[in-house]
């Protein structure tokens, strides 16, 4: 049975390729992973992992995109008046038809420590808080990215953290940019053929993952109408839960797992340095079947199935 890793940065480990492997005998083996980009800089880097993978024969998946952690250094880190980070993106996507959008997303809980502007003596030990990324800059950066996967029919990888009211808006104004595209183009279509019943557009990148899921089970209803609004059947939206992350662990998850179902689930592991991905991957197998109550190679068999649907 095979364990494939959905969401990996290996690329920017102390080791860079290493393929994960058990020191012990098991019924599992590696299969391969999706090499998350954070930051244009990351992409040759990923190329050389992706390509290090398949030439041993594993499944590689390079991705491509911007990180809301590393978005303000990519808009500041140039002396240009505007730097064609999205061009690049796009460029890069259509020369890698296999490749996926991610990692992107959106974050309001990434701070960083400013000097305040008040420099009185009462203030003077006092540091103020602010957002490693403007939420402003974050979501036309989230918003565009976004469309590029729509417009490309890319699956994208998606990082929210307390900033679940922003993403739904963005979901919102992407649907109406994409249905305003579409309506266009229904335009330039000769009458006989616009005739023809065809499926409603997607309006939505064609599937979604929401990666090291942080939301409560409540959020589910409206994370999955949102998706639908847009064309996006939900056996298209996808979850993950990596145990690198302390999330993993607290009480809430195993209700949230099962709220969501297996059929929607994948393996990751989100790590930097993969030395310890193959027992991530596996911690990830047992929690989820015990959360699930079901065997740990269903759960491998039927994860294993929902990346290659």
């Amino acid at each position: 049975m095979k364990l494939f890793d959905a969401h990996s940065h290996m690329h920017m480990g102390p080791r860079g390729l290493v393929i994960p492997a058990a020191v012990e005998q098991t019924p599992f083996t590696f299969d391969g992973a999706a090499i998350m980009s954070t930051h244009p800089r990351d992409y040759i880097k990923v190329d050389s992992i992706v390509s290090g993978l398949r030439d041993r024969d594993y499944r590689a998946v390079p991705c491509y995109g911007i990180h809301p952690w590393f978005l303000y250094d990519v808009l500041t880190s140039s002396d240009d008046e505007e730097v064609d980070w999205l061009g690049e993106l796009k460029q890069r996507l259509i020369d890698h038809p296999d490749a996926i959008v991610g990692e992107i997303g959106l974050d309001g809980n990434r701070w960083v420590e400013v000097e305040q502007s008040d420099q009185s003596e009462e203030s003077i030990w006092k540091r103020e808080r602010v957002l490693a990324c403007p939420m402003e800059l974050q979501r036309k950066a989230f918003e565009e990215q976004l469309v590029l996967a729509a417009e490309l029919q890319r699956p994208v990888s998606i990082h929210v953290v307390s900033a679940w009211g922003e993403l739904f808006a963005a979901f919102d104004n992407v649907r109406e940019r994409m249905k305003h595209k579409h309506e266009q183009m229904a335009v330039q279509v000769a009458d006989s053929q616009r005739k023809r019943r065809k499926p409603k557009p997607k309006l939505l990148p064609p599937k979604i993952y929401f990666h090291a899921f942080s939301g409560k089970a409540g959020a589910l209803p409206s994370i999955r109408s949102a998706c639908t609004k847009g064309n996006i059947q939900l056996e298209d939206v996808y979850f993950g839960f990596p145990p690198a992350i302390k999330n993993f662990y607290a009480p809430k998850t195993p209700g949230i797992m099962k709220e969501i179902g297996i059929r929607q689930m994948l393996l990751e592991t989100d790590l930097e340095d993969a030395t310890s991905a193959w027992d991530d991957l596996k911690r990830g197998v047992t929690g989820i079947s015990e959360a699930l109550d079901m065997t740990e190679s269903e759960v491998a068999t039927t994860t294993y199935n929902n990346v290659h649907r």
